[in-house]
């Protein structure tokens, strides 16, 4: 299929931006940045755009709803998250998809980051690189930590984890992966029994997670564990420690996105975009209840300390 194919400018009218999420919720934080962003560069809802949610509750769904989707003719499709990316890509190699993935060639979404090579383009959070850099937190924080829990959402390790693994035992630490992709498996998975033989937790930054952070934070929380989060919301919440990149920002570059595609950009030789501020955010309230001080080197790097 030729690389132009991608470049057609939409139909005459209103432009139809499909919204495709593992979460639950239309208000989250990153949907609102992206909708703003939107505002910014000229498209008032309802009169220059109109954006349909189809929210998959979870992973399961997404293959159905991106086959509705595919079906719906839609002008370009927003991506929450890998498993969105993918499914959307699997229902049509031609409608342009603007994601938010963690490693998207890594994934099989792209052939490169400067040349993606399909139809998907978007924002690359390198999550392998973050949540190495989380774990290193997290060993830092807790010097006699010897296991750490490493909460995910695939049925089996990829890649990513096992260079995950790898990084772990450079630094004296043994990981062990939790998989959570509902509020019922985190129910289960989140128990101070489960929880007995970890010392810490690491909770990457994920679109399943995003509509589930006053559950995690209040399971994590009620068993005593520290731990360090992907996501900045967590930390509002009453989470521990916050270090990644802002994730509105990477919705907000998306719009952005979406606006060169509109315009004629091709998804294929569209490079992804690379989030460039890295933040850490400490909570002294939450290190309180849990009886923890943290190291100054660590305090002297936060960027945020929420007291």
């Amino acid at each position: 299929m030729p690389l132009g194919v991608f470049a057609e400018q939409p139909s005459r009218g209103i432009v139809r931006i499909a919204i495709l999420s593992p979460g639950t919720s239309e208000t989250r934080s990153v949907f609102t940045a992206f909708r703003a962003q939107l505002r910014e560069l000229g498209y008032e809802e309802g009169r220059e755009v109109a954006l349909q949610f189809y929210l998959a509750k979870g992973s399961e769904r997404l293959p159905d709803l991106s086959k509705t989707i595919a079906r719906a003719g839609v002008d370009v499709v927003l991506a929450d998250g890998r498993l969105a990316a993918q499914a959307m890509q699997a229902a049509s190699s031609t409608i342009p998809i603007i994601a938010v993935a963690g490693e998207p060639v890594i994934a099989g979404l792209a052939t490169s980051l400067a040349r993606p090579g399909r139809n998907v383009t978007g924002v690359a959070t390198m999550a392998t690189e973050l949540a190495s850099k989380q774990l290193e937190f997290m060993r830092e924080i807790l010097p006699s930590a010897k296991h750490i829990g490493v909460v995910d959402v695939t049925a089996s390790p990829g890649p990513a984890y096992r260079g995950l693994e790898e990084r772990a035992a450079s630094l004296g630490v043994v990981v062990r992966r939790i998989v959570i992709r509902t509020q019922s498996d985190a129910e289960r998975e989140l128990t101070p029994n489960s929880l007995r033989n970890v010392d810490g937790l690491v909770v990457p930054s994920n679109a399943i997670f995003g509509g589930m952070s006053t559950t995690l934070i209040r399971l994590i929380n009620a068993a005593g564990k520290p731990a360090i989060y992907g996501d900045r919301d967590f930390v509002l919440v009453g989470g521990l420690v916050f270090y990644g990149f802002d994730i509105d920002d990477a919705f907000r570059l998306c719009a952005i996105i979406v606006d060169r595609v509109l315009k004629g950009a091709n998804p294929a030789t569209t490079p992804f975009e690379q989030p460039t501020r890295i933040a850490l955010v400490l909570n002294l309230k939450s290190a309180r209840a849990l009886g923890l001080t943290f190291p100054p080197s660590v305090i002297a790097r936060a960027d945020e300390m929420i007291r």
